[in-house]
């Protein structure tokens, strides 16, 4: 029913709690991840799990401008309708039950209410991060069916976008949790 686009780069942590997540939601939804070339197991755990890893390399620099090449372009020769672009660390809360439901009212885009999802434990224990703090700036649109779209047009970050075609977002928000503060260490590396 959907395919699931993420970018990613050294997401060991997290990419197969992401999978995990997609998976369980959407049982037969393709996966696909645009690596960064990353050092850690991020590729061999996605290709493990049946997604499609697709590399490219920025030289070990943030490019923001490919990061939107990719995000604004992967989705339009999916086979799925529905397409999701999102961050391994983003987790749509929705299900295919659902989003039948949005589609039989004639939605094109999922409506999302964003949580920063913060471990008070000094562990990996991502399943049991239970604690949120409402982040209005990640409210995004992950989700979208791309037969009424036909570009997306995200700005830089990709937390707004400027959609072309018959853009009706759901009156209901999912919520939408967003993995970056697993712990104090996982954090200092990511920005380090």
């Amino acid at each position: 029913m959907i395919t699931v686009y993420t970018i990613a780069y050294n997401e060991e942590v997290i990419i197969q709690f992401m999978i995990d997540h997609y998976r369980s939601r959407f049982p037969g939804c393709r996966i696909v991840v645009f690596d960064n070339m990353s050092t850690d197991g991020t590729a061999k755990i996605a290709i493990k799990n049946n997604c499609e890893v697709i590399p490219y390399d920025t030289n070990n620099q943030i490019k923001d401008s490919k990061y939107l090449e990719i995000k604004n372009n992967c989705w339009k020769f999916a086979s799925t309708d529905w397409v999701l672009i999102c961050d391994a660390d983003e987790l749509l809360d929705i299900n295919e039950e659902s989003l039948k439901e949005e589609e039989l009212s004639s939605v094109t885009a999922i409506s999302s209410e964003a949580y920063n999802m913060i471990n008070i434990e000094d562990n990996y224990d991502i399943p049991n991060i239970k604690y949120g703090s409402r982040c209005e700036s990640y409210d995004k649109t992950y989700l979208f069916n791309k037969k009424f779209i036909s570009d997306i047009n995200y700005a830089a970050g990709c937390h707004t976008c400027d959609a072309v075609g018959a853009w009706k977002k759901s009156e209901k928000s999912y919520l939408l949790y967003h993995y970056k503060c697993i712990n104090q260490d996982f954090q200092i590396a990511r920005y380090k």
